[in-house]
């Protein structure tokens, strides 16, 4: 959260306001979302699972991950047009300072939709091992 904060702090003085969408959820709480929304919408659950992830599986379950948004773009929250707004700009040249990532780039290796709005945390060693230890996996670069 500290780490977070200092990166909207930093981003709102160079001009970009990041908005929090969500940030920790339950797995009650992503039932709800993946079920819930998923009946409103009549998706079956593997339409459901290529946009949510199904509970218990999803980074938002760790407190690490978050979505952000640009205050000045609302209408792209949750979406891919999040990707042409300035906070996603700032993001992307500045969020590593912060010890963040982006979780799900296009052609992620784990199959999952394209999220530029879903960061999460990867700047001390819980978080690096909560997200590359499971998977064997080296993170491309560690933050600072």
């Amino acid at each position: 959260a500290q780490k977070y904060q200092e990166m909207v702090a930093a981003a709102r003085s160079a001009g970009v306001i990041l908005t929090p969408i969500s940030g920790f959820r339950s797995v009650k709480e992503q039932e709800q979302l993946f079920f819930g929304v998923g009946a409103q919408r009549n998706q079956t659950p593997a339409q459901r699972a290529a946009l949510s992830a199904p509970p218990g599986h999803s980074e938002h379950h760790t407190g690490y991950a978050v979505d952000i948004g640009d205050g000045t773009a609302p209408a792209t929250n949750l979406n891919e047009n999040f990707e042409n707004t300035k906070a996603f700009q700032w993001l992307q040249t500045n969020a590593a300072r912060f010890g963040f990532e982006m979780s799900f780039p296009k052609d992620n290796s784990q199959g999952v939709s394209y999220e530029p709005w879903h960061w999460r945390f990867v700047g001390d060693h819980d978080s690096l091992e909560t997200f590359y230890r499971a998977k064997n996996v080296k993170p491309t670069q560690v933050p600072q």
